[in-house]
């Protein structure tokens, strides 16, 4: 299959259309599909989260905001007591993956397990660049490697009482109504790792060999989980990608393109509007202009550039939209022994403070915005939220003032007694024009103050030394991405020595506002609460943010003349894309 594949991508590796495709549409995008594992980074990178939204079903996913969207045709999610925090799943009695069996509570225990991190023996020991370098032991013990934030305090397996699965948690956990959720399928892991053919006898073997903590089989189901639902194992292996939502896997060519078809077996309530979608990752951007202009594709989620905007205005009966993707920011490291940290100051903090806002000061944030992304998304503005939810005031809007002030940088400079030139290193992606571009913006405006910004040495690569080289950089440009567990998101980056703390940020006021985020247990007070969070961020230096990434979509008819409804912008910042494929489903 794999050798007929690769022909037939061969044939259409260019962009003539085929003869007849009704019922199909071709979406091309940037991000490759490279798992259908959401408890795995592979599996929330942004093109598995994509083709996830269409093939995959559950009790809620997040819409921009965060916020968490329920299905009830899939099942319901209840808060049944706050102390203990006890929550219950009730699955849908027409709830059935497409190769016709039911979901059964047998999946919501499998998931828990290797999200709760209950059983593992063994855990994933990395080098500088992020590689495993313990696989045998990994292999030869339980490790799921996947444990979650939230699940881990749900220390006990969850209660089974027919279609029903009950959660008890020791602690509060804010994100508790997506903390859970059906993922792969636990017939599909115990045929595989433990042999039994009959998918209800599968099921429950995975169930049972939990619940007796069966080292020997829980090793393999581990690895099983852990593994076999990458893109190149599924290419291999068809009939693993078994799904739950209205469109299911057909094909899967790896690092090229993912086809799916309709779910026949789907009876929620958002069923597929066509009979096969195509995503292709094999094209670059211009060239993803030139295949909607062929015919070839009819959707297409480019790079959002000056020349992919030119062709795309060329293409006949186009309709192109802008919008905003992940916040660009600027993030300033405070522990790495560099300028912004106090220990440079033989420990004052008011002085490392002084320099921070001095050269936050400096960002000329309201001409980065006219010049450099309002050419490329006509409604972009200057970014005021701080907090990783999509959307321009998300977190609250903490930072109004967007124009540099560089004399009043210069006397914050004089006061904190500091003389330049101030050297602050930069990391940041300097493949992507348009943060290099607000690099170069930032660098003339700082100097006007005495600050002398340079592009950081690189001692990995930039993601890898944002995490694991805190004294190579001194700011960090990075977008700030949607986590798939917004509020805990927030609390461990920000929390003093929180577990995705990447500055070293430590501040009382900070700790003091996140202290109430960390056990409420009621979604819709998230927002107001939020607010605190945000200001002592800024009031302390932490941050600034400058504008969202734009991005683009332009879509077509069908070669058939089919009118596609009215698709948005692709923002492949988000944890959850569901709602994307809304033009997608019934």
């Amino acid at each position: 299959m794999a050798a007929a594949a690769a022909t037939a991508l061969g044939a259409c590796t260019a962009h003539p259309s085929p003869p007849t495709r009704s019922g199909t549409v071709v979406v091309a995008v940037a991000s490759p599909f490279t798992s259908l594992n959401a408890g795995t980074a592979q599996g929330r990178a942004p093109g598995s989260t994509l083709v996830r939204g269409l093939v995959q079903s559950g009790f809620a996913s997040l819409d921009e905001n965060g916020a968490a969207v329920l299905d009830p045709s899939f099942g319901t999610v209840e808060k049944v007591s706050d102390a203990p925090l006890t929550v219950k799943y009730t699955i849908a009695k027409d709830a059935t993956w497409s190769d016709g069996v039911p979901v059964t509570p047998d999946d919501l225990i499998l998931e828990w397990a290797a999200r709760s991190g209950q059983l593992d023996d063994v855990t994933p020991e990395l080098d500088a660049s992020g590689e495993v370098t313990n696989d045998d032991a990994l292999a030869a013990g339980v490790a799921f490697a996947a444990a979650s934030p939230a699940l881990v305090y749900a220390e006990q397996e969850p209660v089974v009482s027919g279609a029903t699965v009950t959660v008890t948690y020791v602690t509060p956990v804010p994100d508790w109504q997506v903390a859970l959720d059906v993922n792969v399928p636990a017939h599909v892991v115990g045929q595989t790792a433990l042999g039994d053919e009959d998918p209800a006898v599968a099921a429950t073997a995975v169930t049972t060999a939990i619940t007796r903590q069966d080292k020997k089989a829980l090793s393999s189901i581990s690895a099983t989980w852990r593994t076999q639902f990458d893109a190149d194992d599924l290419a291999q292996h068809p009939g693993m990608a078994v799904t739950d939502g209205p469109y299911s896997i057909d094909r899967i060519v790896p690092d090229q393109r993912v086809e799916l078809v309709r779910n026949t077996r789907y009876k929620g309530d958002r069923p597929a509007t066509f009979d096969r979608i195509v995503v292709r990752t094999d094209i670059s951007p211009l060239d993803e202009v030139t295949a909607l202009s062929a015919g070839s594709a009819d959707v297409v989620a480019p790079a959002d550039t000056a020349d992919v905007l030119d062709a795309l205005g060329k293409v006949d009966a186009a309709t192109v939209r802008t919008g905003g993707d992940s916040t660009l920011q600027l993030q300033l490291q405070v522990a790495g022994g560099g300028v912004f940290d106090q220990a440079t100051y033989a420990g004052d903090a008011a002085t490392a403070a002084a320099v921070r806002t001095a050269f936050l000061r400096t960002v000329p944030r309201d001409e980065i915005v006219d010049q450099l992304v309002k050419p490329l998304w006509p409604e972009g503005t200057v970014a005021t939220g701080v907090l990783p939810q999509v959307g321009p005031d998300a977190g609250g809007a903490a930072a109004p003032d967007a124009a540099a002030d560089t004399d009043q940088a210069k006397a914050d400079l004089a006061t904190a007694k500091v003389t330049g030139p101030v050297v602050v290193r930069v990391l940041t992606n300097t493949t992507d024009p348009l943060r290099t571009a607000m690099l170069k913006k930032i660098t003339d405006s700082a100097a006007k103050a005495g600050f002398e910004v340079r592009p950081y040495t690189p001692v990995q690569a930039w993601a890898a030394d944002l995490r694991g080289a805190p004294a190579a950089w001194d700011v960090a440009l990075v977008p700030v991405q949607q986590a798939d567990l917004p509020v805990d998101s927030v609390v461990t980056r920000w929390q003093s020595k929180g577990i995705a703390n990447l500055t070293g940020w430590a501040d009382p006021a900070t700790d003091a506002a996140l202290a109430p985020e960390a056990t409420a247990l009621d979604p819709t007070a998230v927002p107001k609460a939020l607010e605190p969070v945000a200001t002592s961020l800024v009031t302390g230096g932490a941050v600034v943010s400058i504008a969202q990434q734009p991005i683009v979509v332009a879509q077509r008819a069908l070669p058939d003349g089919t009118k596609l409804p009215d698709v948005q912008p692709l923002a492949l910042g988000r944890a959850d894309l569901t709602s994307w494929w809304a033009w997608a489903r019934k």
